[in-house]
């Protein structure tokens, strides 16, 4: 089912925004608060998925000086819901650097027992594809917990413009089996809990428009569950995004953003392809 990719492309895509609009807009008064939401979907792994969150941000320096004038402390909280589960969670996000932000949250989710969610294997080593949990059955309703810590780099060169970000995290079930399978990450994992790193990255050239900017480049995946080398994920692919200024199809700030990926290492999938589309909004 549909994993955290969307999601995660589209914050980047806002964070490598963000850095141009860091160099032109000094520190407001106050608290800011934004409303965003996404709709995405993807093949192979077929899914869909639909966010929505809202935040709020308190500037920490009122300089002109690049690396300070958008140095801020924000918190949010965001939905996600999918075929196969439904997550709620709160995040609170540091930014002592216009370049750096460092985020920890929590995500309690509520899996529905569909499309192999909470399906239980014995270890790392059993086979997990599709077609696999297909034939093994067994998946059930359950609960688990995502606690994560994700520093993001941001960087602007002219028109290139580059983010970086790793979410360490730390996962916990109550799926009644030794492992279990987590649709989002697609990979297997300890029920009684388990670490893993995700690391995105995205290199773009952001051209102005008339009304918002036109970005494409490269973007780069990569997953590691540390007990589970065997089960490593990495896709290297290219992106395109279009951001409205404005009203845009009945959404504020409109951002169509899609991704094309070849799978470099997957146990199922290596040398495949993947893409996925999203189109999400956000007020300023």
């Amino acid at each position: 089912m549909a994993r955290f990719t969307s999601l995660l492309t589209g914050f980047l895509v806002f964070a490598v925004a963000a850095v141009g609009q860091a160099q032109t807009v000094g520190a407001a008064e106050g608290a800011r608060r934004e409303v965003s939401g996404q709709l995405g979907a993807s093949i192979n792994n077929a899914g869909l998925q639909n966010t929505v969150g809202i935040s709020w941000t308190w500037p920490l320096s009122s300089s002109d000086h690049p690396l300070l004038k958008d140095a801020h402390i924000s918190t949010g909280i965001s939905h996600a819901l999918t075929p196969a589960q439904m997550r709620l969670g709160g995040w609170l996000e540091l930014s002592p650097l216009s370049v750096l932000d460092v985020r920890a949250g929590v995500d309690p989710s509520a899996y529905f027992g569909t499309f192999n969610s909470l399906q239980s294997f014995e270890s790392y080593d059993q086979p997990f594809d599709k077609e696999a949990r297909d034939a093994r059955g067994g998946a059930r309703a359950g609960t688990g917990t995502r606690t994560y810590v994700a520093p993001t780099l941001k960087l602007k060169a002219g028109p290139i413009v580059a983010a970086a970000t790793s979410e360490f995290e730390w996962w916990r079930s109550n799926a009644p089996g030794l492992m279990f399978y987590e649709p989002t990450r697609d990979t297997l994992l300890k029920s009684d809990g388990d670490r893993l790193v995700t690391t995105t990255s995205v290199v773009m050239y952001e051209r102005p428009m008339t009304s918002g900017t036109l970005s494409a480049g490269l973007i780069y995946n990569f997953m590691n569950v540390f007990d589970a080398p065997g089960n490593r994920i990495r896709k290297l692919g290219v992106i395109g995004a279009r951001e409205f200024a404005g009203r845009r199809f009945h959404l504020p700030n409109a951002r169509l953003t899609m991704v094309v990926s070849k799978y470099l290492e997957d146990p199922s999938k290596e040398g495949q392809w993947t893409a996925a589309m999203a189109v999400g909004f956000r007020t300023r």
